[in-house]
């Protein structure tokens, strides 16, 4: 129970910011009327997700921008795949994302700090452009003992990852053989699941 699942394909010190992001999405914030954003994070994890600022405003790569705290943000009040956002949401950069990322700073948080190797924590505070303000925090991210996966969200990220070397039936099965696992007699059709499957050859006449 105390494994921790990274619900998203970033850096796991990105992960409360993007938590905070969607929350502030789901809540009606609409990425067009962010004017500014600041994202408070625990003081150890500035130096990987938020300096140089000038890198991680302009990450130098779709890989890069998976350590980039305002990229990140910026993905998930734009909004992506997955449990939130995908590996698809990082193949490449995106144009509008680093504009918003540009309008993120990031700084470090007292709450945070203290809680942190604990847990990750972060506090996402964005000023709209009709000069209001939200907020949200979380105190550990999603995934761990405090906020764990649901079954079926682990399965969605499973399926993601799996599909893109499996077949969609042939994951879907997968899933269906790792559910019983526990009374499973043997591993062996779960083992075979994992393989890919020679497409069919044709009957010669």
């Amino acid at each position: 129970m105390r494994t921790v699942y990274k619900p998203y394909p970033t850096n796991h010190f990105t992960h409360p910011g993007i938590d905070c992001a969607l929350a502030l999405r789901a809540s009606g914030v609409s990425p067009e009327d962010v004017e500014d954003a600041e994202l408070g994070v625990a003081a150890p994890v500035l130096r990987t997700i938020a300096e140089p600022r000038e890198d991680k405003v302009r990450p130098r790569s779709a890989y890069h921008a998976k350590f980039s705290g305002p990229y990140t943000v910026a993905a998930a009040l734009r909004g992506g795949g997955g449990l939130g956002l995908s590996l698809d949401d990082f193949a490449a950069l995106d144009p509008d994302r680093l504009a918003l990322a540009q309008r993120v700073r990031c700084v470090a948080d007292e709450r945070a700090s203290e809680i942190f190797p604990r847990a990750f924590a972060a506090v996402l505070r964005v000023r709209l452009r009709d000069g209001s303000t939200r907020e949200h925090r979380v105190d550990s991210s999603r995934g761990g003992p405090e906020h764990p996966l649901t079954r079926e969200e682990l399965a969605v990220k499973f399926r993601a990852n799996a599909t893109r070397a499996l077949p969609d039936d042939q994951v879907t099965a997968l899933i269906a053989e790792a559910g019983e696992l526990r009374t499973a007699p043997s591993l062996t059709p779960l083992l075979n699941l994992t393989v890919a499957q020679p497409p069919a050859t044709a009957a010669q006449p």
